[in-house]
């Protein structure tokens, strides 16, 4: 029987994903992996593509870089480029530009402007976190799933 996730998800044929999703999934972290699975699963299967800012990709390395955990690098690195429907996008002015005007309307912090900006820039039609104060951004064009609601 297919999950109110996997329902939910299968509306959107593209999607922008926070940082957390991939932190979730990559780390095993409980009760998100589960959850996470699906949305790697659909990415992997064509059925899903993904939009990522190169962002994410900071936010993510951080901590491997400082502690010079090269495998974690390594493994984190060959997973993002293993799924071909998963597209990474860096910051351009236009998104720059389109981030400070979010983040000046809802009150939201710099990294999930950019975020959100690059999906909206993709055309992406829902935002995958577990963030729960974007779900105040309204009339963007773009839908949030917030992963708590569906645990």
């Amino acid at each position: 029987m297919e999950t109110r996730f996997a329902a939910g998800l299968r509306k959107f044929h593209k999607v922008g994903m926070d940082s957390s999703i991939l932190i979730y999934h990559l780390e095993d972290i409980e009760p998100y992996a589960d959850l996470t699975e699906q949305i790697f699963a659909a990415i992997a299967e064509g059925s899903l593509s993904a939009i990522l800012s190169t962002i994410s990709v900071t936010e993510l390395l951080v901590l491997p870089l400082a502690s010079g955990q090269q495998d974690r690098i390594e493994s984190f690195e060959r997973f993002l480029f293993s799924l071909p429907n998963l597209v990474l996008i860096p910051p351009t002015y236009s998104i720059a530009k389109d981030a400070a005007r979010l983040r000046g309307m809802y009150r939201i912090r710099t990294p999930d402007a950019l975020l959100v900006a690059t999906a909206l820039h993709e055309k992406a039609e829902a935002f995958l976190t577990n963030d729960t104060h974007l779900r105040n951004i309204k009339g963007e064009g773009i839908s949030f799933m917030i992963l708590d609601d569906f645990r």
